[in-house]
């Protein structure tokens, strides 16, 4: 490949893929029937009015669907009314299509009444009756091919408005949206550069059924008489076969059936192109293959173990080919043991602790090996013994609470029906249950009524393991627990299951990327990279005489709170400070479905005051719900605040402008390196969007900017690179990237919203590095947002300290670390 970029931004699935052969099958029948439309005159040897043969005469040489009862050929009427059929089918789709495309965006993107009056008028139209609605405007239009487009288009654009703009509400909330946000991009810029592409797959299928459906309505308007009188298309073939007695002369089966075909060919067609769109971003499964063959080992396993893992071996496949993802495990969890399973994103330890409950996808293959407990070999048993031990001798908690508790039941259902498996209890004593289990992991009686959004992160948290644990299993399997919660939450919940371990005697496998924290807990670590067990020994016998290379740099990756300073503070040469808030205070109300506010206000800040100069790091520390968020999205101008002034080079912003501005002098760079991007864009088009959204440079201009960018995070800049999507990146690979679009406006300043908190351990320092590499080099200045705060203590020069909206205590980072005042600030460094 030529070092020029190659957008590779792709609507068709690679043709090597079964899906991308259905997809292009389905263009090769489309394609076909068009030019056998289009050609109709040179392939039919006769006109489809001329009366050429004899009535009703049957399929020969001559006439190869036979005639009808007037002596046309069918051969010709098939051909030439492909013609008007398709052109109705297709001008209906693309005008209701685009019209519906158009509306949901703009509801979705603008809401409030905008959205309102859109959705109201979208309800009217899906309340009219159909038919008739459709009868009445061809009476009032009148008899022609344009009426039938004109009235079939007004009755099919609503109902993919309200499909469409339910999509977009869920789009509208990601991180890549906020992030052209932040670079100052309009809401058109937006609908056009990030909405319509990922809905793009989802308006191929409306954009079918509006075909499909104008077909067979142009079909029902010819029978009615609606339809033009002058033109042929398959709807008025099935209508004069139909009206002529067809069925009875036996003459359907060449009249009748290739029409009715024609139809569902095309629709086929269609529908085919449709099922390949997204097949680039996500891999349909090649096969469903047996995935627990319970294959025999050489190795013994440690039956006195609890668990006991030998010579495991896993594959997934797709429709790309097969991936080997574990390879060879041994693990053995002792009676009583918490062993922690560390390793980075991709290494395979969650893919393990899925095929130990037998709970892998589809796309997941055993390969070898065996996993035993209580003296069988789970790999090798039918699903009725493996349902009858998942909740009570094993039992799994999920990484996200969220998403594992069921939104519309109270906790104390969902605890009452794990309850109800393991059996034995009813009426009063399920109920003293249910109360019992809440109050043991930290949770009062009343919670029970609560429904998991009710409830904060932790207390989620504390109401799934409740629910893990309540039948008093054997082993638990805890799923990155503390994935998404700040650091005190994260001490709470170790803390609570290491007295549910003593209390209940339960044999927890820790499955974790969190080293700093399953190290101060664990009796053992086994470190995963590629899909082995590389090492595995106390943490303290890792930290000090690990035998593999990677677990030597996950530990020396640790910075401890009391080791030396690892990025110096440096002078600032220049007392002016860039961004100042002066007195900044935000609150926000619940709204009710008028878009009103009701109850109680959250005060998200109050009376904050701070000042960023040339060059400096800042770091704001604090839990969820400290305000850290409020405060970069006011700087940002994506928010306003309700008192208070943002400053910008001592100048007060205010007015439309306010965010275009500060978009000039800042960049943001988001927490999750995979949300934060678009996963359809190449990195090209990535990292040159904060100069397509300035407008003012040549092409040649922002290719050379990009790669100076991409050189600057050390990331290769050729052609191939530029190329590629994030979906082909690491992790940290997409944050440099995401440093690099911050940087190739030269912004003076860059907000670092928790950038390493998604990012495996040994990963983080790399971030950190290219940061201070950034701040010497270019003169940048950081505010870096983390709960983290020996991070902050090494990267950053003055810290602030926030606690539920308020500064609890300020100042240069290492007399905050040496002299904490506030007992908040206190508490972050013990969970340190």
């Amino acid at each position: 490949m030529s070092d020029t970029y190659v957008n590779t931004r792709r609507f068709l699935a690679p043709f090597k893929t079964v899906t991308g052969k259905v997809q292009y099958f389905g263009f090769a029948i489309l394609i076909s029937i068009i030019l056998l439309a289009i050609f109709a005159p040179i392939i039919a040897s006769y006109s489809p009015t001329d009366p050429i043969c004899d009535p009703f005469e049957k399929p020969s040489m001559l006439h190869i669907l036979g005639c009808d009862d007037a002596g046309h050929d069918l051969l010709s009427q098939l051909l030439y009314g492909a013609r008007v059929s398709l052109f109705v089918g297709l001008s209906v789709a693309f005008f209701a299509t685009t019209v519906a495309v158009i509306l949901a965006i703009t509801a979705g993107l603008y809401g409030g009444w905008v959205d309102k009056l859109i959705m109201r008028i979208v309800d009217i139209a899906l309340s009219l009756p159909f038919l008739p609605l459709v009868i009445v405007l061809g009476v009032f239009l009148g008899a022609a091919l344009s009426t039938q487009i004109i009235v079939i288009a007004i009755v099919m654009w609503a109902h993919p408005v309200r499909e469409l703009r339910a999509q977009i509400l869920s789009i509208r909330s990601l991180d890549f949206i906020e992030a052209a946000q932040s670079m100052g991009g309009s809401r058109a810029s937006i609908g056009v550069r990030h909405i319509l592409p990922e809905i793009a797959p989802l308006i191929v299928p409306q954009f079918v059924r509006i075909a499909h459906n104008a077909i067979l309505v142009e079909t029902s308007l010819s029978f009615l008489g609606l339809g033009d009188p002058l033109q042929i298309s398959w709807g008025t073939i099935l209508y004069h076969a139909n009206a002529r007695a067809a069925f009875l002369t036996g003459a359907w089966s060449y009249w009748i059936v290739p029409a009715g075909l024609a139809v569902a060919i095309t629709v086929t067609a269609l529908a085919f192109i449709g099922f390949g769109y997204d097949a680039s971003l996500a891999p349909r499964i090649a096969k469903r293959v047996k995935k627990y063959l319970g294959l025999k080992s050489d190795i013994t396993p440690d039956l006195d173990a609890a668990l006991s893992i030998r010579s495991l071996s896993i594959s997934y496949h797709s429709e790309f080919g097969e991936s080997q993802v574990v390879k060879n495990v041994d693990l053995d969890l002792h009676s009583g043991e918490l062993l922690g399973l560390v390793g980075e994103s991709g290494s395979g330890k969650t893919t393990i602790a899925l095929a130990i409950l037998r709970l892998l996808n589809p796309a997941a293959e055993v390969t070898a090996g065996q996993a035993w407990f209580e003296k069988l070999d789970l790999l090798g048993q039918n699903d009725q013994t493996i349902r009858a031990l998942r909740g009570k001798k094993l039992a799994l908690i999920p990484q996200s609470a969220m998403n594992a508790l069921n939104p519309v039941l109270t906790i104390g259902n969902q605890l009452t029906e794990a309850l109800n498996r393991g059996g034995g209890l009813t009426g009063k004593q399920l109920k003293l249950a249910v109360v019992d289990w809440l109050e043991k992991v930290g949770l009062q009686s009343h919670h029970q009524k609560s429904y998991p959004h009710e409830l904060s992160g932790g207390m989620r948290q504390r109401a799934v393991i409740a629910i893990a644990i309540c039948n008093n299993p054997d082993v638990v399997i805890a799923d990155e627990p503390t994935t998404g919660l700040d650091v005190l939450v994260q001490e709470e919940i170790m803390a609570l299951l290491l007295e549910l371990r003593h209390s209940l005697n339960l044999s927890i496998l820790f499955v974790t990327h969190n080293l700093p924290l399953i190290a101060r807990h664990a009796d053992r670590l086994a470190v995963m990279y590629h899909g082995q067990i590389v090492d595995c020994a106390t943490p303290l016998e890792l930290k000090t005489s690990a035998t593999h290379e990677h677990t030597q740099d996950l530990f020396n990756s640790l910075p401890d709170i009391n080791d030396e300073k690892r990025w110096p503070t440096r002078e600032i040469a220049n007392n002016k400070a860039i961004i100042e808030l002066d007195d900044v205070s935000k609150s926000f109300s619940k709204l009710n479905a008028l878009g009103l506010s009701y109850g109680h206000k959250h005060q998200a800040l109050q009376n904050v005051n701070l000042k960023l100069h040339a060059g400096e790091k800042l770091g704001l520390v604090g839990g969820s719900g400290a305000g850290k968020s409020t405060i970069l999205r006011i700087i940002m101008g994506i928010i306003r605040p309700d008192s208070g002034a943002v400053k910008l080079n001592s100048i007060p912003l205010s007015g439309s402008k306010y965010q275009a501005l500060m978009a000039q002098y800042v960049h943001m760079v988001f927490q999750d390196p995979y949300q934060s991007m678009r996963n359809s864009m190449s990195i090209q088009d990535i990292v040159a969007e904060p100069l397509r959204i300035i407008g003012k440079y040549s092409a040649n201009e922002i290719e050379q900017r990009v790669k100076a960018a991409l050189k600057e995070v050390h990331l290769p800049n050729d052609g191939p690179f530029r190329s590629r999507l994030p979906v082909a990146l690491s992790g940290g690979q997409r944050q440099r990237v995401a440093f690099a679009r911050a940087i190739i406006t030269n912004p003076k300043v860059i907000i670092a919203d928790e950038p390493t908190s998604m990012l495996d351990q040994s990963v983080r320092m790399e971030i950190m590095e290219l940061m201070d590499s950034l701040r010497e080099r270019l003169g940048t200045a950081f505010i870096f947002v983390t709960h983290d705060i020996v991070l902050a203590r090494h990267f950053c020069d003055q810290i602030i300290v926030l606690k539920d909206g308020e500064i609890v205590e300020q100042g240069l980072a290492e007399a905050i670390i040496k002299n904490p005042i506030h007992e908040y600030t206190n508490a972050l460094i013990d969970a340190a």
